[in-house]
């Protein structure tokens, strides 16, 4: 899917592994790669798209703006992954408020422990990451609510 401000895709992480949804910032998109039918990838990817479907939460509406974007995911509680203009680190946490020309970001350290607040403008956001299986099995420690001693290698 795609909007005036961003592009909804799932994310191919390697070869056929599908894991979660990226959502990137169509400012930062410099050239886009279509996948022609006849290839192996094109053919296995739609086998997996129709196999599995996935709850289409994502209306192209909220992909128009990014205050529409920013607050669904603020009103729906998602944990994503946030890159900014450097893709060597990436953000994880809950949006907390959402401006005119920014929002809060309520992040989390590599020991999920809360790390602060963010203030990030829209525009230096290059991509997020939602629904993957690296955020969904945070997600599990996080509403489980017991933080003992546990450790986790950073996420890049």
């Amino acid at each position: 899917k795609q909007g005036t401000h961003w592009y909804l895709a799932k994310q191919n992480v390697v070869d056929y592994v599908l894991d979660g949804f990226i959502c990137i910032n169509r400012h930062f998109i410099m050239y886009e790669n279509e996948i022609h039918k006849d290839t192996i990838l094109y053919k296995i990817l739609s086998i997996k798209n129709g196999t599995k479907k996935d709850p289409d939460i994502y209306n192209d509406s909220i992909l128009n703006g990014y205050d529409s974007f920013f607050s669904f995911l603020q009103t729906n509680q998602i944990l994503v992954a946030i890159c900014l203009h450097n893709e060597d680190a990436v953000f994880v946490g809950k949006i907390k408020d959402v401006s005119d020309m920014s929002f809060l970001l309520s992040s989390y350290d590599t020991d999920l422990n809360e790390s602060g607040t963010m203030k990030i403008p829209f525009n230096k956001v290059r991509y997020i990451q939602m629904h993957t299986d690296y955020l969904n099995s945070i997600n599990l420690f996080l509403d489980k609510g017991d933080r003992g001693q546990a450790s986790v290698t950073p996420y890049k």
